[in-house]
């Protein structure tokens, strides 16, 4: 869809020693083929069972780093990327995001110097990924270029149309996330208002970098006044001030460990001021991703703080049902009760088992470390409403599925069949709750979306086996052959399009994904 007209693009889905070969040849091409001026992406994917992840990533900064874009390309700004999160980018980048955002971009930064991605988008920019060199490098503000710069707003709101329906062809309907970026919100607007959202999307408010509107109590009352609002198919459902840090409470197996952990992003004055202001004035948490249990005390700490100087009840504050999101390793068995006193839920990735970062917790902060991810078991048996979240670009370039997220947390097996903290695995039964009601309560649409009864809108999907009945370790295996959302076939795979003399349909078929040979 993007072609070399409109900026260069490039995709290298291969091993890492091959990535490290390649690069240079992928980049000369692209910098021979665009014209001045004209923006280079480069994106390095993880693989088809998503194993090249640690090894890319270790790439950026070191023998791929803003150095060595400079060399090749002065006179483009070229962004380097990964599968997930994480990117480089050169000099000539940094002058076009801040081109667009004028004078406002001063307001990003802490300490302004010279390109320098942590200081352009904000001191917590990175989640943990911020090289602190001047090397170009961040882990998760490749948005601001991305969603506001590097794509014209056309072809960025084309982009999310087809992300949306080729989703839907592995059983999603529904998405629940913060946007980041005017452009990623202009863009899903202009979906819905043509009519051509594939699934529902509840979406939360986030401005982690701009904290202090909230200082503002017109604009708080404002944010305040849309939860809610939207469609049928996007609606906002609360508001994050932070992407929170994976600060923890546990002592960790080494001192090293606790040296390695980023302060708490709610010790920040803004970030705690932001979302007092915010719950006080009526708001809900969402949206937001908290990495470890350190940064979930001071939330709990703000929600009841703000709650009670609003003059709430117990049951008031229990129907706001904020959400806290990620379970990266949290809560602890402590927090649970007061987690369920609030009436809060929690939402998590399971992926965290199948790619191998539960085994890193376990190294960092030993067995009471991994009890702590995505505790499910405990937060089921205490009452505690928990959806899951997939966070990982499964099925667009990857074997894996929906399905894997989910067995891998029934399973809690990491990518080799290892079992990590199996006292906390669920049943088929619970897991299926979470995906489908609990995610309804999530999203505040649980009177019309989550279970099939009358009333309820038409959303569903057909399997090719029985999710309830055959081996667990078949799961990963099951392929979604409809997709419905409001009525409407969102995918259709050609076999079944056959048997029901009707057209193919959706994004995977369309453009030759797996789906278009079932």
């Amino acid at each position: 869809m993007i072609s070399d007209d409109i900026h260069i693009e490039r995709f290298l889905n291969i091993p890492l020693d091959q990535v490290v070969q390649q690069f240079p040849r992928v980049l000369d091409e692209a910098v021979q083929k665009a014209k001045p001026g004209q923006w280079i992406r480069i994106s390095f994917l993880f693989g088809p069972e998503y194993t090249y992840g640690d090894g890319i990533m270790a790439l950026l900064g070191h023998q791929i780093n803003k150095d060595m874009l400079e060399l090749a390309a002065p006179n483009n700004p070229v962004m380097v990327r990964t599968g997930l999160a994480g990117m480089v980018m050169n000099h000539r980048g940094f002058e076009e995001v801040k081109k667009f955002y004028g004078d406002q971009i001063q307001q990003f930064l802490p300490e302004p110097e010279p390109d320098t991605l942590d200081n352009l988008v904000g001191s917590r920019a990175g989640e943990g990924n911020v090289e602190k060199e001047k090397n170009g490098v961040c882990g998760v503000c490749f948005r601001q270029p991305e969603q506001d710069v590097l794509y014209r707003p056309e072809d960025l709101t084309e982009i999310y149309r087809l992300n949306q329906s080729w989703r839907a062809a592995i059983g999603l309907t529904l998405n629940a996330t913060a946007l980041y970026t005017g452009g990623v919100i202009r863009a899903y607007n202009s979906l819905d208002r043509a009519g051509q959202m594939a699934t529902r999307f509840g979406w939360a408010w986030s401005w982690p970098y701009r904290n202090d509107f909230f200082f503002d109590l017109y604009f708080v009352q404002a944010t305040v006044s849309r939860l809610g609002q939207g469609s049928d198919y996007f609606w906002n459902t609360g508001m994050s001030p932070e992407m929170g840090m994976n600060c923890s409470k546990l002592p960790g197996t080494s001192p090293e460990v606790k040296k390695q952990e980023l302060p708490c992003g709610y010790a920040d004055s803004d970030v705690s001021r932001a979302l007092y202001e915010y719950i006080k004035a009526g708001g809900r948490l969402a949206g937001d991703h908290i990495s470890a249990d350190g940064e979930i005390d001071l939330i709990l700490d703000i929600i009841e703080r703000a709650s009670k100087d609003a003059g709430m009840t117990l049951d008031q504050i229990r129907a706001k049902r904020h959400v806290a999101e990620h379970m990266a390793m949290w809560p602890r068995p402590d927090q649970i009760p007061r987690i369920k006193n609030l009436g809060m839920m929690t939402s998590g990735f399971d992926i965290n088992f199948y790619e191998g970062n539960a085994d890193k917790v376990l190294r960092a902060y030993g067995e009471r470390g991994v009890l702590q991810v995505q505790p499910r078991k405990s937060l089921y048996d205490a009452g505690v409403m928990n959806s899951v979240e997939i966070d990982r670009p499964l099925s667009e370039y990857t074997n894996l599925t929906y399905f894997t997220v989910l067995y891998h947390g029934m399973t809690k097996k990491n990518r080799e069949g290892k079992v990590l903290a199996p006292q906390e695995a669920i049943s088929r039964e619970a897991m299926l709750k979470s995906v489908t009601l609990f995610a309804a309560y999530n999203v505040l649409r649980e009177t019309v979306l989550g279970s099939l009864e009358p009333g309820k809108w038409t959303d569903l999907i057909v399997l090719d086996r029985d999710y309830l009945t055959i081996p667990i370790d078949d799961i990963p295996k099951i392929r979604v052959l409809m997709t419905m959302v409001g009525g409407k076939f969102i995918h259709l795979v050609p076999s079944l399009a056959r048997e029901w003399a009707m057209q193919p349909a959706g994004a995977q078929v369309e453009l030759g994904g797996p789906a278009s040979r079932w």
